[in-house]
């Protein structure tokens, strides 16, 4: 199975797996020299390096799934997750042989960074179905379960919350209610006095 990259910006668990190589391509070829150039570049951190390289494969090989693979895993690391996510959708997966597991992987880390935790968690299960023993796509998936708990206890919330603004909303009605009720009251002293002193003029 393929190494998963070195924690570097992204943060250790939702580090994306290693982009992979063209088995079975011979050197020579220009879009297996490209797919290796932006291999170099993706273990070096330079994702905008090896974005460049994998698109320019992928224009010469655009059926491969290994080059959807890293220039998904290329998007990844510049956070285009939305971008990357579109890529790895449109791979079928049993045909990466053995790196559908890392395919598994980086989709369910592309969707937890979309905040989509039940794609994610679905995600993270095939991957371990695949390979059992994969420690950092079980951290993920108990990760992800964290999360999907934490959203179902937010609409529990979301009463007292509405509570407290309904009670806000009396409180505003009922200063507005008094304050209109006094204004009510000025006026009438004010048309009171205004009476007296043109009832004073006429004597």
């Amino acid at each position: 199975m393929a190494k998963r990259l070195i924690p570097l910006l992204l943060g250790f668990l939702l580090s994306a797996a290693w982009p992979l190589d063209m088995w079975g391509w011979h050197w020579f070829e220009p879009a297996a020299r490209r797919n290796q150039k932006g291999i170099e570049a993706f273990r070096k951190g330079d994702f905008a390096a090896a974005l460049e390289q994998f698109l320019s494969a992928k224009g010469l090989k655009d059926g491969a799934p290994q080059l959807r693979n890293n220039t998904a895993a290329a998007l990844y690391g510049l956070k285009k997750y939305r971008e990357a996510l579109a890529e790895v959708s449109a791979i079928d997966a049993s045909s990466l042989g053995t790196g559908e597991a890392p395919l598994h992987y980086n989709q369910g880390n592309i969707h937890y960074r979309l905040e989509q935790y039940p794609q994610a968690l679905e995600s993270y299960k095939k991957c371990l179905k695949i390979d059992p023993d994969d420690i950092q796509a079980k951290k993920n998936l108990e990760l992800t379960l964290k999360k999907i708990r934490e959203q179902q206890q937010q609409p529990q919330e979301q009463p007292d919350n509405q509570a407290d603004d309904e009670k806000q909303q009396q409180k505003y009605e009922a200063m507005m209610q008094f304050l209109n009720q006094n204004e009510k009251q000025q006026m009438e002293k004010r048309k009171r006095k205004a009476s007296a002193a043109r009832n004073e003029k006429d004597w």
